[in-house]
């Protein structure tokens, strides 16, 4: 059958787009980062990300069927300024389709200027990044892609070639502390925190300096604005309690923040709770005092507390040696269980 591949423009194209996941994984079956792309993810007002994107998407069509879609972005605030970002791809198995799509981002990001095409990334690397390529026997979960298996050949054989991987990490809760945690020696001047989900800004500022200064030299490192921050704390104030949201400062300045995730409620017993060490990072002037080890042994015992003992520390990058030599590897053995690829193609 003959498919056309439209710029979504008008009411009708957008709402093709957003009908596109349903087709691919079923009614009801739509895993929640899929769920997600809707048109507040679009929208400056709601999601203040977009506010320094340039966005466009395609739908693909079949006899008026929607069958696949993909964005194609610029981040304005990309230290990388050759790069350009595909994502929001979804597509039936038709490698002609995915190739289409993939075609139709390249020739508009080219357009632009850009000269090499990354992805999956969606709005930019901040937000979901990768295709899952190991680990599909785990549940899907929120802000962490899920897709079909397939989805690896449809690019591979569009041509993309492997850019960087991101590695999820096995996590269970101990009956004793690690001996690496219960060895720590006190820090003198170091204060750990829930974060204050009313101060928004005062604490926005505080994640927007970390981040900035802690993931500068990381793969894919894309810098915060103070509304990116804020807006970024409010999404995660209904679903994220205060104590699994940690701020550390020493001697008064702002020294890093620990963000885990829950996924799965405790049961009745007050265990078997699920969740993902999504973020954290000590920004540079202080990584040689231990800050990190302090702050993993009062994670661990906010979790007996809370009822969490399962999980994964998620989407570490396959160069961040320092963060798995020293973290993962020693503290929570090292197994991965997910495995997430990033491609690249040559737009030049």
């Amino acid at each position: 059958m003959k498919y056309s591949i439209t710029r979504v423009n008008n009411p009708a194209a957008m709402q093709a787009f957003m009908q596109v996941p349903r087709l691919v994984y079923g009614a009801g079956r739509v895993p929640p980062t899929a769920e997600s792309m809707n048109l507040m993810r679009y929208t400056p007002l709601t999601n203040p990300v977009m506010r320094h994107i340039h966005l466009t998407s395609f739908v693909a069509l079949e006899e008026g069927r929607p069958v696949g879609r993909i964005t194609a972005s610029i981040d304005h605030l990309n230290p990388r300024p050759e790069e350009g970002f595909w994502g929001g791809f979804e597509c039936l198995e038709r490698p002609e389709i995915a190739k289409g799509l993939l075609n139709a981002a390249a020739e508009w990001l080219q357009g632009q200027g850009k000269t090499v095409m990354i992805g999956p990334a969606t709005l930019n690397t901040n937000q979901q990044v990768g295709f899952l390529i190991k680990g599909f026997e785990y549940e899907p979960q929120h802000e962490i892609p899920y897709n079909p298996p397939y989805y690896r050949e449809l690019v591979e054989q569009a041509g993309l070639e492997k850019l960087h991987e991101l590695e999820c990490f096995e996590w269970h809760l101990p009956d004793e502390l690690p001996a690496l945690l219960s060895a720590v020696k006190p820090v003198s001047g170091l204060v750990i925190r829930s974060v204050n989900y009313r101060a928004v800004y005062r604490e926005a500022k505080i994640i927007m300096d970390v981040h900035n200064r802690a993931m500068a030299e990381v793969w894919g490192f894309i810098p915060m604005t103070l509304e990116d921050a804020a807006g970024f704390l409010s999404s995660q104030s209904m679903t994220i309690p205060p104590d699994l949201f940690l701020i550390f400062e020493l001697e008064g300045q702002v020294a890093g923040t620990f963000l885990s995730i829950p996924t799965r409620a405790p049961g009745p017993d007050g265990k078997g709770g699920l969740i993902r060490l999504a973020i954290g990072g000590v920004v540079p002037e202080v990584r040689h005092r231990g800050i990190a080890r302090h702050v993993l042994k009062e994670f661990y015992t906010r979790c007996r507390k809370l009822g969490y003992t399962k999980g994964e520390a998620s989407q570490i990058a396959e160069s961040n040696d320092m963060v798995k030599r020293k973290i993962i590897k020693p503290i929570l053995g090292g197994k991965v269980i997910k495995l997430y690829r990033v491609y690249q193609q040559k737009l030049a």
